[in-house]
């Protein structure tokens, strides 16, 4: 069964990602003494990101006269905050992410037939783009930790500055690796993006395989049991969604940031090389919010699919106790699942992103008229 191996790997790629941040989630039988270590593992790294994120500020506040500097900075330093709202948001929905992680888990050890030929029709689909990420996030973090500092003849992988010396030993050493370990810590964090993807796609692929087997319904019984699934996947979508929705929160609003100071460096009269590379952290973070918006599109249209798929079976000449149950499968399905937040985040969709680049553009746009004007 291919789609139930590439599950697994997917899986275990994911696991693997977020290895540097203990953020999979403890199995049950978890001991009580592992489940406090890693507790305080993860109070340690908040608190190891506000230190770097103080000294972080510390430079902006040196360096406002000083844009190149200063574009670098507020860059880093949104990948900090990102680092440290994860952090907080993991440790809020943790019995959730613990509960909805396992249940993926456990399908993919019990995957039957035509449900592996479902999940390998999505993991084909998107398997190169998230991989290709997760393996972009973690090299560039071995660039910025081991070739920028000799490239750019600076102490520390990042500008951040202290307010005492820092060039004698063996403090130079501890702040490198203060700064090593957090830059692991963000590129873990920017994974969990991946993670929650990998969660948003499997609640589509679960409405999927239910829409096939509404197909294929019968008889009432059969009917009767794809309602009660139906029931169960609707309380499991939205355990998700309400898993994802602040990362995804967060990814956004750190991502706009970045975009807004990326493009108010093209506008300047930069080096190519520094354009080009600042061009590229743009479109990571344009990456990070179609992490999310590709999936949600689609758990929207997977959970409405399900009303097509009962309304296609012969209910017509069938009895009312069966026309009943189509109903109630039509009725429960009118509401799409959505990812968004009231008044704060708008559904996440494919027509966000593509509104979200609009706005970008135009922000480009707008600010280089200024600029041209100015002069």
């Amino acid at each position: 069964m291919r789609g139930k191996l590439m599950l697994k790997k997917a899986i275990f790629a994911v696991k693997l990602s977020l290895f540097p941040i203990c953020c999979w989630p403890l199995s049950k039988d978890a001991t009580k003494l592992r489940m406090i270590c890693v507790e305080l593992y993860h109070y340690l790294c908040i608190i190891l990101a506000i230190c770097l994120k103080l000294s972080l500020i510390y430079a902006i506040i040196n360096h406002l006269d000083d844009f190149i500097i200063l574009v670098e900075l507020i860059l880093f330093l949104s990948s900090v905050i990102h680092s440290i709202g994860n952090f907080i948001f993991h440790k809020i929905n943790r019995h959730r992410i613990q509960y909805i992680t396992f249940e993926v888990i456990h399908f993919s050890e019990l995957i039957k037939p035509h449900e592996d030929i479902i999940i390998q029709q999505y993991i084909d689909k998107c398997h190169i783009f998230y991989g290709t990420c997760l393996v972009t996030f973690y090299l560039a973090t071995v660039v910025t930790v081991t070739i920028v500092p000799i490239i750019m003849d600076q102490p520390f992988p990042t500008l951040a500055e202290y307010p005492f010396n820092v060039y004698y030993q063996p403090l130079r050493t501890i702040i490198y690796m203060h700064q090593v370990v957090v830059g692991i810590h963000v590129t873990g964090q920017l994974c969990t993006n991946v993670f929650m993807a990998l969660l948003l796609w499997f609640a589509s692929a679960r409405f999927d395989i239910l829409t096939e087997e509404l197909r294929k319904t019968t008889d009432i019984y059969h009917l009767a049991k794809c309602i009660r699934k139906h029931q169960y996947l609707i309380e499991y979508a939205n355990e998700i969604v309400i898993a994802t929705r602040p990362f995804a929160l967060t990814t956004v609003c750190c991502s706009t940031v970045c975009m807004i100071i990326v493009c108010l460096l093209i506008l300047t009269n930069q080096s190519l090389v520094l354009i080009t590379k600042y061009a590229t952290f743009g479109m990571s973070c344009l990456s990070e919010v179609f992490m999310y918006t590709w999936p949600a599109e689609h758990l929207i249209f997977t959970s409405q699919n399900v009303a097509q798929a009962a309304f296609d079976t012969p209910w017509y000449d069938q009895s009312s106790q069966v026309r009943k149950c189509i109903q109630i499968i039509i009725r429960k399905s009118q509401k799409p699942i959505t990812v968004a937040i009231a008044c704060i985040m708008p559904t996440l969709s494919l027509n966000y992103f593509a509104s979200y680049c609009s706005t970008i553009v135009s922000f480009f746009t707008t600010f280089r008229a200024f600029l041209n004007d100015a002069k």
